[in-house]
């Protein structure tokens, strides 16, 4: 599965969690978009692949602007 796929169903299931329903509300407690999550941490972290918002390790580097 590529990372496109992996952000698709990433958020349908998050999306989904809002309406459970008929035969998917047995599996209320699996926790799908955790799993894709994981495996999306998974799939970066086997190609070197850094987060999308790195926290910031200088107080300077910081992104907040000063007024």
């Amino acid at each position: 599965m590529d990372m496109n796929e992996l952000f698709y169903r990433h958020q349908m299931a998050l999306m989904a969690v809002s309406r459970p329903h008929g035969a998917s509300a047995r599996h209320a407690d699996f926790d799908l978009s955790g799993h894709y999550a994981d495996r999306i941490d998974a799939y970066r972290a086997r190609r070197g692949m850094g987060r999308y918002f790195p926290i910031a390790s200088r107080p300077e580097a910081s992104p907040v602007a000063s007024a």
